[in-house]
């Protein structure tokens, strides 16, 4: 009876020694489990319910949305546009006397821009009409993309063909349209001339230096423009006055 008393001493000892390893084991069990939890949910779950459940393609603006250079981005614009992209044209609105814009502004119209690209495709799409039904149809391919940056961390709901869901703008915002035969307007080069610089001439011009400005670049040059001021100046490629008021 002696002998059966102390094996239990024993055995309970030994189980209270257990324990606290037990227990550690079991707490870093929970903390593995969670943390994958919390890796999924940030790397799967929120980018999931950003795009809308993958509907749009937003990322973030490049650099500083409140002082946001649209020709020192171009870079990372065309990047993010994808390979093989080449520039048709840019229409920034509401661009600073600095040749920045504030695109975190939430008056309306808010300040945007809106880059036009176009990729030559390797072979029609598989849609496409043979050669003869509805032209020609003898012209390269091409899949137009366009990526405008405005308002950053908007969420904005959409209804379209029976479906309605929400997503959140990061800043910069990704479409790609169905292909087209040829191209409607002519390839351009990057972008070269700074929009200060524009806007150093415009200041030559009686353009009030608190106003802001639109500004297109196209096969045509650039265009500068403010709003009920009757200002209007057409610049070359070369960056130079080529006429205007």
């Amino acid at each position: 009876m002696c002998h059966w008393g102390e094996a239990m001493r024993e055995k309970k000892v030994i189980k209270l020694k257990r324990e606290p390893g037990s227990r550690i084991r079991r707490w870093l069990a929970i903390l593995i489990v969670a943390s994958g939890f919390a890796l999924l949910i940030y790397f799967f779950g929120i980018p999931f319910l950003i795009s809308g459940g993958g509907l749009e393609d937003t990322h973030p603006i490049p650099g500083d949305a409140a002082h946001f250079d649209p020709v020192a981005s171009y870079e990372q614009v065309s990047t993010y546009a994808g390979v093989g992209v080449e520039l048709v044209s840019i229409r920034a609105q509401f661009v600073r006397s600095d040749g920045t814009m504030e695109l975190n502004a939430t008056y309306s119209p808010a300040p945007s821009v809106e880059y036009n690209f176009m990729r030559e495709l390797s072979a029609p799409p598989p849609n496409a009409p043979p050669i003869g039904a509805g032209g020609a149809n003898t012209k390269p391919w091409y899949e137009p993309i366009e990526i405008r940056l405005f308002q950053p961390g908007q969420w904005r709901k959409v209804t379209s063909a029976g479906r309605s869901y929400t997503y959140m703008n990061q800043g910069m915002q990704r479409e790609i349209s169905s292909a087209v035969n040829g191209l409607s307007l002519p390839i351009v080069k990057p972008p070269a001339c700074s929009f200060s610089d524009l806007w150093a001439v415009a200041l030559t011009k009686d353009a009030p230096p608190e106003a802001v400005a639109t500004i297109d670049y196209n096969a045509l040059g650039y265009q500068f423009s403010i709003s009920g001021l009757s200002i209007n100046l057409r610049f070359g490629a070369d960056c130079k006055l080529r006429g205007g008021i």
